[in-house]
């Protein structure tokens, strides 16, 4: 075997074990559309016949009733085998699944698996496991395509097709979807073998001029006619598949058009079209026509969007602002769109397109100026350039019919662009290859340092994404043995038992935290016997004023692990996540509760300290100290003069100098003289007692508020308001030293408040 040939050999095998592991570890109907795309082949097997958009639509079939069949048909027949009885009663939705948002920490499961989807696999399960290995030969097929594409257009090179191939060999979402029960695959498949065609037809018949013998009247060689059916019969299973195919006949038409003339053989157009046109249209037409009748539509688009939601009426400006989520699916999101990997993963392939598209445009500039050095002022067309220009004309139209897609419906998934793979993966590995052929001393050579080192990276990527960000997300919890020492205990009257669960235990992972930020916790629970029904949990954050600045409403095991799937007895680590509300008020000391829905009331289980993302700057000096720990920097009263009845705030500003204090003390706020019994009182502990001075560190600056209600019928005039802290289990006040003075009563003075007369009344008087 030649080294070419081993290196390609062990691309492949590369691609078909990273993808196949993807369809082991990814739990079954975890892609989008998945189940809808299997359960769809299975009804098709059970009745015989395809199936049609009704009122109302079959829920386990989805828009995919509306989608061209033959994925269907073939998954169909291939399952003829398999006993998949009970596949309805077995999917189980989660109610609580979050579609589409990548920011989710919890519920990213659109299913509940349970232990029939479990190793070894059986009836169903294992039918859509057979499925799975079917899309990821097609991708075999597609990378094949590519290598062969590529061997046409450079025969003498090694390097670019292979690039080519690994590129897309080790593309996380590749993989991702070709581990999935899709027809995705087979169009992304049949789009790359009908391109591969049209190469192989370029170099046949675009390269060499008509010699006039055997082509009389513009027809085309017998084996040329051979050639034109077989890509007519690939463009028609390929419309069969999806409505992309419609495009493919356009653009191959369009394509040998472009072939006959640049051969000199403009009459061979008609034929040639007719060649190709003719198998196509005797294979979908069939399809066309059936839809035309049933729905109205002949490509089925208009009822396949009233079931995934309906027309959403978007402006193409509004469909070209969701750019970011199609790159970036393109490269990776899995799950039902919202499960992503890290940025580094993205900055790989973007540093991969970035060096592909400098290479190209060194290689254009060095073209450019030889041709302005030479004396022709015009430059002769290219056959390369021509290929090029029409290779890279089919992206285009698979984007451009995806736009038209988005404008109707939720449709910015990178994978939709896979049918245009191929000519995107050639022109990468040909401006990668720049660098050697036109700047071989910018990054050495190309064929020894960077395309292994790229292959290498693109296959870290995926590996990556399968072992650390799809495989942990569907990890259930584990049961153990006993809790840890460090977790908090429920008290056992608090234990609750509710729907046959009990909350045993909880541990915070996280002790401090700001607005918008992540919280890990754990919680252990135990069921004496599974429930009937599972049960649901909530958990609550609170901060100020009883405010909820975070919640989550889940299934068990972050959605994956409901009570009724626990061994009996057993205790549950249940270790997840939820975010702060990005506005939540800080600082405060995060009260988190937890319960059963439709139990007893929340059990308080832990708190978290939750700090302000920008504190109030550090002092350079303070009013008065107060014990050991705490300084006033300042006190202010509003408003400053008032009515009798009426309310102020005082405002104050703490600061922790040295240490921290080790218990919670209450403010004194009093209106009236210090050594006689207050005209008022405002105390209250610092910030309603929502963030405890036990809560305190060294450092911190504390914005505090309080408020004081000045007495009905108060004489006007001046009263002094004093401010303190004391002990509330003893009474006792810590001292109050002002400039290295001890003051009198514990107290400081906060500013005076001036009682005034309002407007006309007759009863006040100085």
């Amino acid at each position: 075997m030649s080294r070419r040939r081993a290196l390609l050999a062990l691309i492949l095998l590369g691609y078909l074990a990273i993808t196949l592991a993807y369809g082991v570890l990814n739990p079954l109907f975890e892609a989008p559309d998945e189940h809808w795309h299997f359960f769809t082949a299975v009804s098709i097997a059970e009745t015989g016949r395809l199936p049609r958009v009704e009122e109302p639509p079959d829920p386990l079939l989805g828009q995919e009733a509306a989608q061209p069949p033959l994925y269907y048909a073939l998954g169909a027949a291939l399952l003829a085998p398999f006993d998949t009885t009970g596949w309805r009663e077995a999917i189980w939705e989660n109610p609580y699944a979050w579609i589409g948002d990548a920011s989710a920490l919890a519920n990213v499961n659109r299913m509940v698996h349970t232990p029939a989807e479990a190793w070894p696999w059986q009836g169903w399960a294992l039918a859509a496991h057979f499925l799975r290995v079917l899309s990821t030969l097609f991708g075999l097929g597609t990378l094949l395509c590519i290598y062969g594409s590529a061997r046409l257009i450079w025969p003498e090179s090694t390097t670019r097709p292979l690039m080519a191939t690994a590129l897309v060999a080790f593309l996380p979402q590749f993989n991702f979807v070709h581990a999935a029960v899709s027809n995705d695959a087979l169009i992304t498949f049949l789009c790359s073998l009908a391109l591969y065609q049209l190469i192989w037809l370029w170099n046949g018949l675009g390269t060499r001029p008509s010699s006039g013998k055997g082509e009389a009247g513009g027809l085309p060689t017998r084996p040329t006619m051979v050639r034109l059916v077989l890509l007519g019969i690939t463009i028609g299973l390929a419309a069969l598949s999806k409505n992309a195919g419609v495009l493919l006949l356009l653009y191959s038409l369009g394509f040998l058009a472009v072939v006959a003339w640049r051969a000199g053989r403009p009459r061979a157009i008609i034929p040639a079209g007719l060649l190709v046109a003719a198998p196509a249209l005797l294979i979908a037409g069939w399809l066309w026509a059936r839809n035309q009748a049933l729905y109205g539509d002949w490509t089925a688009t208009a009822p396949f969007i009233a079931i995934a939601g309906g027309d959403r009426g978007y402006t193409l400006w509004q469909a070209l602002g969701e750019w970011r989520g199609l790159l970036a699916s393109f490269v990776g999101v899995f799950g039902w769109f919202n499960l992503r990997p890290p940025g580094w993963v993205y900055w790989v392939w973007l540093a991969i397109t970035g060096l592909a598209v400098a290479g190209g445009l060194v290689c254009a500039a060095q073209a450019y100026r030889r041709q302005r050095r030479t004396a022709a002022r015009r430059l002769p067309l290219n056959a390369d350039w021509l290929l090029a220009a029409l290779l890279a004309v089919w992206p285009l139209l698979v984007l451009a019919g995806l736009l038209a897609f988005m404008l109707r419906t939720e449709a910015a998934q990178g994978r939709l662009l896979f049918p245009a793979i191929l000519p995107l993966s050639l022109g990468t590995a040909w401006g990668l290859a720049g660098w050697s052929r036109c700047a071989p001393q910018a990054l050495g050579k190309f064929n020894r340092r960077l395309a292994p080192l790229l292959a290498l990276l693109a296959l870290a990527t995926s590996v990556y994404s399968l072992l650390y960000v799809i495989e942990p997300a569907y990890r259930p919890p584990p049961t153990i043995a006993a809790i840890p020492a460090g977790a908090r205990r429920v008290l056992p009257e608090l234990v609750e038992r509710g729907q046959g669960i009990a909350l045993l235990a909880a541990e915070v992972d996280t002790d401090t935290a700001r607005p918008g930020d992540v919280i890990w916790l754990t919680l252990y629970w135990q069921a004496d016997e599974p429930p009937a029904e599972p049960p649901e949990f909530v958990l609550e954050l609170f901060g100020r004023e009883v405010e909820r600045i975070a919640n989550l409403h889940s299934y068990h095991g972050r959605g994956l692990y409901p009570a009724t799937l626990w061994p009996p007895g057993a205790v549950i680590a249940d270790r997840f996540a939820v975010r702060i509300d990005p506005a939540a008020e800080a600082p405060v000391m995060g009260r988190v509760f937890a319960r059963v829905e439709g139990g007893a009331p929340g059990i308080e289980v832990a708190t978290v300290k939750i700090e302000p993302l920008e504190p109030p700057p550090v002092p350079d000096s303070w009013a008065a100290e107060l014990g050991d720990h705490i300084a006033l920097v300042n006190a202010t009263i509003r408003p400053a003069q008032t009515t009798a009845g009426q309310r102020v705030q005082v405002l104050v500003r703490w600061y922790v100098p040295v240490g921290a204090p080790d218990r919670d003390y209450t403010t004194l706020i009093h209106l009236g003289p210090p050594d006689a019994p207050p005209l008022s009182t405002g105390d209250s502990p610092p910030l309603g007692g929502a963030y405890p001075t036990s809560a305190w560190r060294n450092g911190e600056t504390i914005d505090d508020r309080y408020f004081l209600l000045i007495p009905g019928g108060l004489a006007p005039g001046p009263y002094p308001v004093w401010i303190g802290l004391y002990d509330p289990a003893t009474g006792q006040r810590l001292p109050v030293v002002v400039e290295g003075e001890l003051q009198p009563n514990g107290v400081y003075l906060a500013g005076w408040v001036e009682v005034v007369c309002a407007g006309e009344d007759a009863d006040c008087a100085p």
